[in-house]
């Protein structure tokens, strides 16, 4: 009976080879000829879904987001079989699964031994696997359990995770979808599916990235699908999709955009280290007001970007308010003839120094008018903005706002359209139009200021 037992056995172990890949099933035979293994049992799709919907509303299934889970990792069987299986004994099994608990799994082993108790004298471990696979119903006992211990819980969870999201993978290369940019057929291997579930081929998405990249348009990162786009919150194209479809150049360009744009959100938090080949950029102290320390050791004022002054004013600071004395000396000395501040002011700071900051003051405000005069300000962020071609119909790089160009107002992004073609809109018709110059007079308070800047101008430059 041994030597037709011994038979058996090697033919249910050719079997098993042929169903199952090596990656789910192993076996081996020690010195006495006995054939121990384990055979990694994949839970059926329908069965993993009733699982997961029961772990919804079950408390002991941890603190995890099911909804994001499709497919549970397999149970493993571990048997050892007897010399005289399968005509005279049973398989020696053993059950373990990281989301059943010990008493799930002993009623699902109780399934397995009347599997055994209908079958006796037959090769049984493919209906074992059979039964793991497709027969488990959730139950009261039957049901996904991580553990108490929140260690161990967490480990389960990190591994449900990753299992499914590598049968995902799997299972995504390999089918073929037709991208939704350039419309064809390409197989999941070449293709990526954002987390919306619209799917494009890498090519596709990587010049769509690319084109933002280089306009520095990070907001509009998400999902290309005309759908997404439509929503209040679109799919954003994740950091873990980036690293697959950029450049480590793109890429670097893109953390150099995000640290800017959060410098411009955050200007009273965060800092650029000035040293020269550092730039990190640095939160600002909490306690100390201005003060900034970089990792790279040089300790800063948010203000100047110097080295680090205590109490003491900031040099710009200092620098504007001596300015300011300048200018009122100026002023005076050509209206009264006056020139009594101007000279102690030159002896205290020198006439050089004085003009190199009334001179840099003025191209500073010169390049001011040039920005005010040739842009319009976004109304939600006010940074300015200037029309190179097209419509009036703008919409913010840094915060997306859209907004007409002619009068600043927001625009409806939903129906743009009607801020153009509505009477009761001052910009009704105006759609291509330029800005047009409603007022024409220039005031007394104008005139006098105009001839103030002639003057500055004239002792700077003259």
């Amino acid at each position: 009976m041994d030597s037709e037992c011994a038979e058996l056995q090697r033919a249910e172990m050719e079997a098993l080879m042929a169903i199952y890949t090596s990656e789910s099933f192993a076996f081996s035979t020690n010195e006495n000829n006995i054939i121990s293994g384990s055979i990694d049992a994949e839970v059926d799709a329908d069965v993993c879904r009733q699982f997961i919907d029961a772990a919804h509303s079950n408390q002991s299934a941890g603190s995890m987001d099911w909804r994001r889970v499709k497919y549970l990792p397999p149970i493993r069987l571990d048997f050892t079989l007897p010399a005289a299986y399968p005509m005279a004994a049973a398989p020696q099994v053993s059950l373990s699964c990281c989301w059943l608990g010990d008493r799930a799994l002993d009623a699902v082993m109780q399934g397995v031994l009347d599997i055994w108790s209908a079958e006796q004298g037959m090769c049984v471990l493919n209906s074992y696997i059979d039964h793991l696979r497709h027969d488990l119903q959730p139950s009261s006992i039957l049901q996904i359990s991580l553990g108490d211990d929140s260690g161990a819980a967490e480990g389960h969870m990190r591994s449900i995770v990753a299992y499914g999201n590598a049968k995902h993978k799997q299972y995504f290369e390999s089918r073929a979808y037709t991208c939704l940019i350039c419309m064809e057929e390409q197989t999941g291997r070449h293709c990526m599916e954002l987390s919306c579930t619209h799917v494009f081929c890498r090519q596709c998405l990587s010049d769509y990235l690319g084109v933002l990249v280089t306009d520095g348009n990070i907001l509009q990162m998400i999902c290309p699908h005309l759908d997404c786009r439509k929503l209040d919150e679109p799919t954003i194209i994740g950091d873990s999709e980036l690293d697959e479809l950029l450049t480590n150049e793109q890429l670097t360009r893109i953390r150099g955009l995000r640290e800017q744009r959060l410098l411009e959100l955050n200007p009273m938090n965060y800092a650029k280290c000035p040293r020269t080949g550092c730039g990190k950029m640095v939160e600002c102290d909490r306690k100390i007001e201005r003060l900034c320390i970089c990792q790279c050791g040089f300790t800063f004022c948010r203000i100047c970007l110097r080295a680090w002054h205590g109490t003491n004013p900031c040099f710009s600071t200092a620098s504007n308010e001596i300015l300011e004395q300048y200018k009122r000396a100026l002023v005076t000395e050509d209206k009264w003839g006056d020139s009594t501040d101007r000279k102690d002011l030159e002896a205290r700071y020198g006439a050089k120094r004085l003009k190199q900051l009334l001179r840099q003051g003025i191209e500073e405000l010169m390049s001011l008018d040039l920005i005010r005069s040739t842009t319009m300000c976004c109304p939600k962020c006010q940074m300015a903005i200037k029309k190179s071609y097209g419509c009036n119909h703008m919409q913010c790089s840094r915060c997306s706002t859209h907004f007409c160009y002619l009068c600043g107002s927001r625009i409806d992004q939903t129906e743009p359209m009607s801020h153009f073609n509505s009477r009761n809109s001052r910009c009704s018709q105006k759609l291509f139009d330029g800005i047009e110059a409603t007022d024409n007079d220039t005031s007394a308070a104008q005139e006098a200021e105009q001839d103030e800047a002639n003057l500055f101008i004239r002792l700077a430059f003259g």
